[in-house]
């Protein structure tokens, strides 16, 4: 007597398919062995390369981080030639790394200090082309480089760099002081009606502060304005 034929569902045919594909898999791997060892030590070695870079890196700023500290502890103790050195020493030896931008620009601001215009520049247009976040930090830096260039009798590009500082800078008073520069700079090039209505705008404004009117006293009257 003849067996029935069994039926065949969906779920067995599916079934054996992934069966089928498993085996095939298998001997896949055992036909080619040494390649896939190669494959997965090459893994493992993007992986351990991958690791270190993101390790160093991490290290790299814990020593930028702790190396600017030592050259503003020693900047602020009036130490200039020993933290210019300091910066100097981070900026060849950190190359690249998250953090640096402040060495650039306390070097930047100590050779202004000193009168060193030429080296002063160089620092401070590196530190502002490197997007650096922090905004007292842009002022300062757009103020004393449009110092130089005014100086330099570049006129134009002092007027510039104040006008992209604005574009730059969120704070409302540092705004106002970059302003307060732009009029110094327009009345000391015989623009004096536009510096000075500048500068009556700011004073008028409310809540401004006694800082900014000093400021603002002190180039009316050194300019006889």
């Amino acid at each position: 007597m003849l067996k029935p034929k069994k039926e065949i569902f969906r779920k067995e045919i599916k079934q054996d398919v992934f069966l089928n594909t498993i085996d095939k898999i298998e001997a896949n791997i055992e036909n080619n062995s040494s390649d896939y060892i190669k494959i997965f030590g090459g893994l493992i070695l993007f992986v351990i390369i991958i690791s270190f870079l993101i390790n160093s890196r991490n290290l790299n700023k814990e020593i930028v981080s702790t190396s600017l500290g030592n050259a503003l502890v020693s900047l602020n103790k009036g130490d200039y030639e020993n933290a210019k050195f300091q910066f100097e020493t981070i900026l060849s030896d950190h190359s690249g790394t998250s953090g640096i931008e402040l060495a650039q620009y306390y070097l930047g601001k100590i050779e202004y200090d000193q009168g060193d215009n030429l080296t002063s520049r160089e620092y401070l247009e590196s530190f502002i082309k490197s997007g650096y976040s922090v905004d007292i930090l842009k002022s300062s830096s757009v103020i004393m480089l449009s110092d130089i260039l005014a100086k330099s009798n570049e006129v134009q590009k002092a007027f510039k760099i104040i006008e992209d500082g604005l574009e730059l800078v969120d704070d409302e008073y540092l705004k106002n002081e970059l302003k307060i520069e732009k009029a110094k700079l327009l009345i000391e090039s015989q623009r004096i009606d536009e510096g000075s209505l500048i500068l009556r705008d700011i004073y008028t404004k409310e809540n401004i502060s006694s800082g900014l009117k000093s400021r603002i006293e002190e180039i009316q009257g050194g300019n006889g304005v």
